[in-house]
């Protein structure tokens, strides 16, 4: 038994913002000091680093619902099953659902039983949890649906990954920039095929020194009440995501018995651009491959979609899967190694093959 991806579904938001957006925003200081910089200049510098052009929000009305409900139904109408047979949900997240004027942190119900909910699924054995793991929660969904498949408790598990950031974003923090909304979704299922789907997996979660490297604080601007906001440590997180990110991908390529040689596509979590191309040279230098070119293999979604966290690997591969990324298309007998991190800090890998 091979455990496979049987469908997939990706959703963006309609609101597109572009980085003039950013132009009438005084960013500050942790400290609450304004940047002397003019605005053009610190938006560009950003732009420059990251890649980022623009991102989307979802609309300041309503709540996370409708953006996890699209994705789903997507995945659901790719894979061919019947939504109830569907027998387990899994949805990542960071913060719960967004209610209209609130800051998030709306934990109960689950997202996951708000999901099985507006999709109407009655099977009362199909089970729905969420996982809070920063942005490998989705990668860490798969993990958990293929225990659970080989477990014998489910045969097809929709895992689903939602960052509504929008709602969580310090208007004086440059890091605002870099966060966005999107929501992406997979089937997960059994299958009678034998050397295809899922090879193998790694997963590191630290949480020592680096505890602290993302985490929720006030403002910085001292005169906003906002005390659960998104904030990160972006050096450390940096130095973290690129010592880890090849290690643990190295280990489950070693599982799989594979070498970075054997791998036809990287997708790596989009924190940055910088930062991809430092996954790939370290990764090399680890299998005494320096200055190896990965042209065509690491394919980018962050210059359009901003960095949406737990829904950024679920997003580049549908949008993949569908030749709608460019002139990038996976085909069968492809090896494509997923691999993210983020807050905890944790960091996940998975083989897979088409």
């Amino acid at each position: 038994m091979s455990i496979v991806i049987k469908g997939t579904g990706t959703e963006l938001p309609e609101r597109v913002i572009k980085n003039d957006y950013f132009l009438d925003h005084q960013f500050m200081s942790p400290d609450g000091v304004p940047n002397p910089k003019p605005q053009a200049e610190i938006i560009a510098k950003l732009e420059a680093i990251t890649g980022i052009k623009e991102r989307h929000y979802i609309a300041k009305e309503g709540d996370s619902a409708p953006l996890m409900v699209a994705a789903a139904q997507k995945a659901i109408q790719d894979s061919g099953l019947n939504k109830n047979e569907i027998d387990g949900i899994i949805v990542a997240h960071n913060a719960g659902n967004m209610l209209e004027g609130t800051a998030g942190f709306h934990t109960v119900p689950n997202m996951a039983a708000i999901l099985k909910n507006k999709l109407a699924i009655s099977n009362h054995e199909c089970f729905a949890y969420d996982i809070l793991f920063g942005c490998p929660g989705w990668i860490q969904g798969i993990i958990q649906a293929k225990q659970a498949i080989e477990a014998g408790d489910a045969t097809n598990v929709l895992v689903l990954g939602i960052e509504v950031a929008s709602r969580l974003l310090d208007p004086h923090d440059l890091d605002s920039m870099i966060l966005a909304d999107g929501c992406g979704a997979a089937i997960i299922s059994s299958s009678e095929e034998t050397d295809l789907g899922i090879l193998s997996y790694a997963t590191f979660s630290h949480a020592q020194e680096d505890l602290g490297c993302i985490y929720l604080d006030k403002s910085n601007n001292p005169d906003l009440d906002l005390p659960t906001l998104f904030k990160m440590n972006g050096k450390d997180v940096y130095r973290y995501a690129t010592v880890w990110v090849p290690r643990v991908i190295k280990k489950a390529l070693d599982k799989a018995k594979l070498t970075v040689a054997d791998v036809d596509m990287f997708l790596f979590h989009q924190a940055n651009g910088k930062m991809l191309h430092a996954f790939a040279n370290n990764l090399a230098e680890m299998y005494g491959m320096e200055g190896t070119s990965f042209e065509g293999k690491i394919p980018t979604t962050i210059q359009f979609t901003g960095n949406t966290s737990v829904a950024t690997v679920p997003t580049m591969l549908a949008l993949i899967l569908k030749k709608q990324l460019g002139d990038y298309e996976i085909k069968k007998g492809m090896t494509v190694v997923m691999a993210s991190v983020g807050a905890g800090m944790h960091c996940n890998a998975l083989v897979y093959k088409f």
